[in-house]
């Protein structure tokens, strides 16, 4: 990649926030870009290691984005563990499962009252119209997600429903998730996560943010937004996430498709 270094602000009401790996660091990147570029927004960033970005990794994530914050899994982890320091069962999931990164450090280290969490294998395909008038009207104490196009939760609504007595949305996805973080609140993941047997799911992460936004709180982007297992890009969408059984499509389709869109608007 080379595209010019993209200049962020250095705090604000809003952060992007991404946990990415040394195996999708590159994917990251893409996903980071497009979003700058296409949206046009220069929110503050934070990157996060889930503890294998290597130094060179680290390089190249700064060029490309100077003024964000990258950080490592230890000088994330002090600030985190100080934080949940009352929450042991937090504190087990957040070992357990690298995915917990996202729902336990990512509000703690933010900076910000609201969160724009993005994946790694989320590529913006044009101007995401729906999603900038989402932020930019900044709706305390609600919860955008993607829609999928099943259930990813575990265990399931209504196992849920009759442990806990809260009702969760059908179809939350978090691969983009527009939130409301400020006061964050770890003793209901405490009090959830001591009665789930959630600890090496993958789909943990994902469950615990749709009973936290809970079904009142839950709102979908629209259509152009949602996941699906087609591995091609349709005229009208906006976003395409890249979930694991079409992730090759990603570099073979969806990356030439965004370097040709930033060409045209001349980055």
């Amino acid at each position: 990649m080379n595209t010019q270094a993209i200049r962020t602000e250095i705090e604000g009401q809003v952060t992007v926030c991404v946990l990415t790996s040394r195996k999708d660091w590159q994917a990251c990147l893409w996903s980071l870009v497009s979003f700058y570029e296409l949206s046009g927004l220069r929110l503050p960033l934070l990157v996060l290691s889930d503890g294998t970005l290597e130094e060179g990794h680290i390089r190249h994530l700064a060029r490309v984005f100077p003024d964000a914050r990258i950080l490592d899994s230890t000088a994330g982890g002090v600030a985190v563990s100080n934080a949940i320091s009352g929450f042991p069962n937090c504190m087990r999931f957040r070992s357990a499962n690298v995915l917990a990164r996202k729902i336990i450090d990512l509000p703690i280290l933010c900076g910000s009252p609201s969160i724009l969490m993005l994946d790694s294998d989320i590529l913006f395909l044009k101007r995401p119209e729906e999603l900038m008038n989402r932020l930019d009207s900044n709706r305390r104490g609600r919860f955008v997600f993607l829609r999928d196009f099943q259930d990813a939760y575990y265990p399931s609504r209504s196992d849920i429903k009759r442990t806990f007595n809260v009702d969760i949305a059908p179809l939350v996805n978090t691969g983009i998730m527009f939130a409301d973080v400020s006061n964050f609140e770890y003793a209901k993941l405490e009090h959830w996560l001591g009665h789930l047997d959630v600890q090496n799911h993958p789909w943990a992460e994902q469950t615990l943010w749709a009973m936290y936004a809970g079904l009142d709180r839950t709102d979908f982007l629209g259509s152009e937004y949602d996941v699906t297992m087609s591995p091609h890009l349709e005229s009208d969408t906006a976003v395409k996430h890249y979930i694991g059984p079409i992730r090759d499509f990603m570099y073979t389709e969806g990356i030439p498709f965004v370097e040709r869109q930033l060409e045209a608007i001349g980055h």
